[in-house]
């Protein structure tokens, strides 16, 4: 039986009762929202089942046949009822409040204390846990351990190094969403947050990540040997796998829950695109902070089960923990080269690109579904091709950089944070982020130029127009901040 958590992660992650504010105990209860009314929280109850208790239910369904694509693997033509079998469903719903524990380990920097490269995995498991995510806790703790062996040599990184380990992940990405609200001022001038979920379930390598990141990724995997043989991104090209994490689609869905493949740098590995599921999504969908996510992935028909378990591990998962250490070393050296880098290593000529690419299949689907001309895409066009030759312009000043690089490396920080949207998404006003965001039917995958494609989905006009002035707002800001250094 696969175990979840039910939350609306689509309006918010974190406490269901404080979108938006810290969930501390010194929190006043006239701050908080009662748990009926939280967008969050479903209005219809819903738990888990096993096959084998679902079986009678669904063979004694009546009715029309289900939809193709309702047709699961049971033995039988599924229907959509009504009856003739009842069922009586009794839950106990436990609104208690609990103390969560995020376990934070800090190495400050000697250049720059006040800018914080973070690294983080969850702790808490729905049963066992031994892939998810004790896999990626294991190769954190390693990573830490090299970093400490590090600091005993008399190294100091630049920037402040942060270790953490998230509680209450499973429950709705309580632990990370709360603790970034806390320190949000403070992220304000974080390089990066790099997340680590499920390590390993096999041994094909895979990773997702804002745009400007994709390429540094691949550079760090140049440096790390594969246990196939020569380095994790000669194996990641040979490999028929993914671009995106085992917990998340490989592609992202444009709109309709309709999909298509991350868009690689030409003649590269895919790297995906970030939607939800993990603890990256305050970071990057929130408070604009640049985010990755890794994992080595293979089949993992355990998931959030009480299969999940060590045993499950060592006879199909990684036998030798070979790919355990290859992850190690990927996260820790991610984590390293970001804190250490002279001048922050972001491509925004990259971002530029996908971006372009992103608002092409916008403008087909808009002809589509309005005809030719009903919306102008020409404002937002050439704000997307401004933000991608300012990002041309600065990756030429970022390979021949000047000798003082504080305001260089402020503007590529503050790239990423023009672009998110002061007054949030429709309807979902957490997500501020103009490019990415989980999708509110599409599972854990990403919908990129969310403002825009959602307002195509519903088939409003109005509302796609207004958003497309918003991303066009946001790309011209994003433009400008890097042309802010000359």
């Amino acid at each position: 039986m696969q175990r979840g958590s039910v939350g609306y992660m689509f309006e918010f992650p974190g406490d269901p009762t404080t979108p938006g504010i810290a969930s501390l105990p010194s929190l006043p209860e006239s701050k908080r929202i009662s748990p009926d009314k939280s967008a969050q929280m479903p209005k219809i109850p819903i738990t888990p089942l096993s096959y084998h208790d679902a079986w009678p239910i669904l063979q004694h369904l009546a009715g029309p046949d289900s939809p193709r694509e309702w047709q699961g693997a049971l033995p039988f033509t599924y229907h959509v009822g009504p009856g003739p079998v009842r069922v009586k469903m009794h839950l106990k719903q436990d609104y208690q409040f609990r103390t969560l524990w995020d376990v934070i380990g800090r190495v400050r920097g000697s250049d720059s204390p006040g800018e914080w490269v973070i690294a983080g995995n969850h702790r808490d498991a729905w049963v066992y846990g031994a892939v998810d995510p004790n896999s990626g806790t294991a190769a954190m703790l390693e990573a830490a351990h090299g970093i400490g062996e590090l600091l005993k040599s008399g190294w100091k990184p630049k920037r402040t190094m942060i270790f953490a380990s998230w509680d209450g992940e499973e429950e709705g990405l309580m632990g990370s969403t709360e603790w970034a609200e806390q320190y949000e001022s403070e992220l304000a001038n974080a390089p990066a947050y790099f997340n680590m979920d499920v390590a390993v379930s096999g041994p094909k390598f895979g990773a997702s990540a804002v745009p400007s990141l994709k390429q540094f990724i691949r550079d760090v995997t140049k440096a790390v040997p594969s246990p196939k043989g020569g380095t994790v991104y000669e194996a990641w090209q040979k490999g028929d796998q993914p671009g995106a994490p085992s917990t998340q689609s490989p592609t992202e869905a444009i709109g309709d829950g309709r999909r298509m493949p991350a868009a690689p740098a030409k003649g590269d590995v895919p790297v995906g695109d970030l939607g939800s599921g993990s603890d990256y999504s305050v970071f990057q969908q929130h408070l604009g902070v640049p985010s990755s996510d890794m994992s080595s992935s293979g089949p993992y028909g355990v998931y959030h089960s009480v299969f999940d378990n060590f045993a499950w591990f060592k006879k199909f998962g990684d036998p030798d923990f070979t790919y355990e250490q290859e992850m190690a070393r990927v996260f820790g050296l991610e984590a390293l080269r970001m804190a250490d880098a002279d001048v922050l290593p972001y491509d925004y000529e990259e971002y530029g690109k996908e971006v372009a690419a992103y608002l092409d299949a916008a403008g087909k689907r808009a002809e589509n579904k309005f005809g030719n001309h009903a919306l102008d895409f020409n404002a937002v066009t050439l704000a997307a091709k401004h933000f991608q030759d300012a990002g041309t312009k600065i990756l030429a000043k970022q390979k021949n950089p000047p000798r003082a690089l504080a305001r260089l490396n402020q503007a590529l920080r503050s790239a990423e944070r023009a672009l998110l949207v002061p007054e949030g998404l429709p309807h979902r006003p957490w997500f501020r982020h103009a490019i990415y965001a989980p999708g509110e039917y599409t599972g854990y995958a990403a919908v990129v130029i969310p403002g825009v494609n959602e307002a195509l989905d519903k088939g409003d006009a109005e509302r796609a127009r207004q958003q497309l002035a918003v991303l066009a707002a946001a790309l011209e800001r994003a433009a400008k901040v890097l042309e802010s250094y000359r």
